[in-house]
């Protein structure tokens, strides 16, 4: 899909995937490691698939069967099984195959976050599309609910003190201060970024948590680091791993 400064409803992960602009896991990336940006490679790791099933069973659970189709419990090893496994793939199509255990957990999950399940009148999935220094952006937000952005985060602690490690760890101030500029960009009202946050492991508590304007305005400076630093590096062809261009010494002081 070509990049085109709008609101965009129902894209699919493919065709957003295929919009030729910068995303917030661009700038993140960059902040931590320009080499590793260079070098990214996306695959469909066990803890990536499970997030886009959760978001999935969580934001738009009537589509689930077009995206997901659900393994058959046979023994492969077995030659009826093998074959059953089979036939059943011939029914797959486009659509990506996951493990009833993993869709049993998520509905756990789901049910654990009832109340926070959007409202019909809730917009999920959103695309955006904007402009931001002359580059093309782009941002897919989890839901608007008309006047705040929710996005679902799975962790390993939903403890204020855990989530707060996790919001540093993965730089999720700057994902929410790159949203907020994108509403801004496109006319979408938008007073303030939640994290929704729950457990991977059961029962999955869960917490809720925002961000100080203080928070967002740092998480704005970072990125406009990030997106100068990227940038420079592929104006110079130079990625340097944790962006350190000299020896490092510990001092007594830094050791534990």
């Amino acid at each position: 899909m070509d990049f085109k400064v709008g609101i965009y409803e129902d894209l699919d992960y493919p065709t957003y995937d295929s919009i030729p602009a910068w995303r917030s896991h661009d700038l993140t990336s960059i902040s931590r490691c320009p080499y590793s940006w260079k070098n990214k490679v996306f695959n469909n790791s066990p803890a990536l698939l499970e997030g886009r099933v959760q978001h999935s069973v969580f934001l738009e659970l009537d589509k689930f069967d077009e995206e997901y189709a659900i393994e058959p419990a046979v023994d492969k090893r077995t030659k009826v099984g093998k074959a059953e496994y089979e036939d059943w793939k011939t029914t797959v199509g486009d659509r990506t195959p996951v493990k009833q255990d993993l869709v049993d957990v998520c509905m756990e999950r789901r049910d654990v976050l009832a109340e926070h399940i959007p409202k019909p009148e809730h917009r999920c999935e959103l695309t955006l599309c904007w402009e931001w220094h002359g580059y093309p952006c782009k941002g897919k937000l989890d839901w608007h609910t008309g006047t705040d952005i929710w996005d679902l985060k799975t962790c390993r602690d939903a403890s204020p003190r855990g989530f707060k490690s996790a919001v540093n760890n993965f730089l999720y101030f700057q994902q929410a201060a790159y949203y907020l500029t994108g509403c801004r960009a496109v006319g979408l009202p938008t007073e303030k970024f939640y994290f929704l946050a729950v457990e991977k492991m059961h029962p999955y508590p869960f917490g809720v948590f925002t961000l100080s304007e203080e928070a967002i305005e740092y998480g704005n400076a970072k990125n406009e680091q990030a997106l100068a630093l990227g940038l420079r590096c592929r104006e110079t062809g130079i990625y340097r791993p944790y962006n350190m261009s000299e020896t490092i010494e510990f001092d007594v002081n830094d050791l534990y």
